[in-house]
């Protein structure tokens, strides 16, 4: 085992407070591809559709849609990956720890501190009105009303169904981006998992951590634009570095 290597599992071992952070990378091995490689054109049959399209465009309201129920369809039956297991395992035995996910996909879900997990981009099992409260699940909403010409709201009647996942475009959670610029800011350590941190402002809460003197950590298959921050970089597949860090 090298020094990197021994430096992680020690720093994953230890008590100081870990703020992890996720991108599509995390979920590669559960099946489900990242948006750089994406071998087999998943993301490129399913193209997201930009907030203000959504709005405008009922076409592009019914793309969206689909874009969703085929995520859906991608990870059936998937389960969350060593990574994802590890992440859960760490915060479940300190609660300083907090994991800051990009991902849509629940896999990452952890049931015990779910407070723990911040889901910057929202997540595909749930949606709601963009004008009233209303909120249903996804799959039990378009059942009920997939055969209505548009996804306006039962509720209001006006409002459009939009699944809870942040559009580009969209405006991210305020509340959400709070509690993760405070984890990042009270992290001893700053663990990037599966990320390019080429989308913005995800990309700003590491730079949070290191104004706070957090160590940085990358372990991103390929390089990133940040990787001069780090402490350690690691570019392998994650699955690959858990099983010398187990």
């Amino acid at each position: 085992m090298n020094t990197y290597f021994k430096t992680l599992k020690s720093i994953l071992e230890g008590k100081d407070a870990i703020t992890f952070f996720s991108g599509a990378g995390l979920s590669v091995s559960s099946g489900l591809p990242d948006f750089r490689s994406d071998k087999d054109g998943f993301w490129k049959s399913n193209t997201p559709v930009h907030f203000r399209d959504f709005i405008n465009n009922s076409e592009s309201r019914k793309k969206s849609w689909e874009n969703n129920l085929a995520i859906h369809k991608k990870i059936s039956g998937a389960v969350p990956a060593k990574m994802h297991n590890l992440i859960n395992e760490l915060i479940n035995k300190n609660t300083k720890n907090f994991h800051i996910t990009q991902n849509i996909d629940g896999l990452h879900k952890n049931t015990e501190n779910p407070n723990n997990v911040l889901e910057l981009h929202g997540n595909i099992f749930n949606c709601g009105c963009l004008t009233c409260s209303f909120e249903s699940t996804t799959l039990d909403f378009y059942e009920k009303y997939k055969n209505e010409a548009d996804m306006l709201c039962p509720s209001c009647l006006e409002g459009l169904i939009k699944v809870k996942t942040i559009s580009f475009g969209q405006s991210l959670d305020q509340n959400i981006l709070s509690i993760a610029h405070q984890a990042s800011a009270k992290a001893k350590n700053f663990i990037v998992m599966g990320s390019s941190l080429k989308v913005s402002p995800a990309n700003s809460f590491i730079k949070v951590a290191k104004a706070n003197e957090a160590k940085i950590i990358i372990l991103n298959k390929d390089k990133t634009p940040f990787d001069d921050y780090a402490d350690i970089v690691i570019n392998d597949d994650l699955e690959n570095i858990y099983e010398q860090i187990k």
